[in-house]
C-alpha cells in the first residue's frame, strides 16, 4: 500500500521551507524550536517536510522566537490575502 505523500508545491511545504529558512537566517536549531514549540523533534520534522500543517499559535510562536513578521512564514499568496 503507497503512503499518501504531500504534494511539493503544498501551502504546509512552503511554510515548512520558510520556516527552515527563518531558523538557518537566525542561527536557531529545530530542536530548539520544538522545545520553544513543546513538539517532539521528529513531530517537528514532519511538519518542517509538510507533512504535518503548523497551526496559526505556532508560527505565532516561531515568529515571537525568530523576531520576524508571521506573514514572512506564509505563502506569498496567502500573505497577500493577510495583508488586503
Amino acid at each position: 500500500m503507497d503512503t499518501p505523500t504531500t504534494p511539493p508545491n503544498s501551502p504546509d511545504v512552503e511554510i515548512g521551507q520558510r520556516v527552515q529558512e527563518a531558523l538557518i537566517v537566525k542561527r536557531v536549531t529545530v530542536k530548539a524550536l520544538a522545545e520553544t514549540l513543546d513538539m517532539s523533534y521528529s513531530t517537528i520534522r514532519r511538519t518542517l517536510e509538510g507533512e504535518r500543517s503548523f497551526t496559526i499559535s505556532q508560527l505565532s510562536h516561531i515568529a515571537d522566537r525568530l523576531n520576524i513578521q508571521p506573514s514572512s512564514l506564509l505563502p506569498d499568496t496567502m500573505a497577500a490575502r493577510e495583508a488586503a
